[in-house]
């Protein structure tokens, strides 16, 4: 069993969810197309590990809540909160929602948001030869700078 853990992704969860703050909500940037997760996902089937993210930022922010959960607080609290989540765009709290149900001639698995295409991130988690390979190639740059 395998725990991915996806970050913010471009769906229509932020389209079609029912919202009371008046304007269209959005995710927390950076914002990924489906496809980064669904390869982390493939890569979980052939690998299993127990978690992987499917995100550098999402990797970031779980090491720092590890070393300063208080920090990373402070900065949701502050630069994350409600302000970034939302959009200019107007949103009702009549507009259709799928709270109760699925909404009809709603089918696609991506929203209207600009996301990335690719995560370099991603890329080295689900290629173990490459990261290794990167990592000694750091190693040996670090070892060629300490020599001189």
């Amino acid at each position: 069993m395998t725990q991915v853990l996806p970050g913010t992704i471009n769906t229509p969860l932020f389209d079609k969810s029912l919202s009371k703050l008046g304007v269209k909500p959005v995710g927390i940037p950076p914002i990924y197309e489906p496809r980064t997760v669904t390869n982390v996902l493939l890569c979980a089937a052939e690998h299993p590990a127990r978690d992987l993210v499917a995100r550098g930022t999402a990797k970031a922010m779980i090491l720092n809540q590890r070393l300063a959960p208080g920090l990373v607080d402070a900065v949701l609290a502050t630069r994350a909160g409600f302000s970034p989540q939302m959009t200019d765009e107007p949103k009702p709290e009549s507009a259709p929602n799928n709270l109760f149900g699925s909404i009809g001639g709603h089918d696609t698995a991506k929203n209207g948001f600009r996301a990335f295409q690719r995560s370099f991130y991603n890329w080295l988690e689900t290629r173990p030869a490459a990261r290794r390979c990167g990592l000694a190639a750091l190693g040996a740059a670090a070892r060629l700078a300490a020599l001189d």
